[in-house]
């Protein structure tokens, strides 16, 4: 009896990533992060103004990380099954 789901996805030879696996470690690469935490207590404990200044920037620079790993997966996915 065929699985349902081995229709639509075609067999992974042992060994080789499948195509989600590789769309979950680029989404684990880019690393969104919701609030830097690290950076902002590296701010406060050298004497910075305002430690949370950096908060907008890296959640707009981890998102466009993110939107890029997505993009270059739905590229190559599309480039390969043509």
């Amino acid at each position: 009896m065929q699985n349902a789901g081995s229709r639509r996805y075609p067999a992974v030879p042992k060994g080789v990533a499948s195509d989600e696996m590789c769309v979950f470690l680029i989404l684990n690469i880019s690393s969104l992060q919701l609030i830097p935490m690290n950076v902002v207590a590296y701010r406060s404990q050298y004497g910075s103004v305002n430690p949370t200044a950096i908060v907008g920037p890296a959640i707009l620079a981890t998102a466009v990380s993110t939107l890029a790993g997505v993009i270059y997966c739905k590229v190559m996915d599309g480039m390969r099954r043509a």
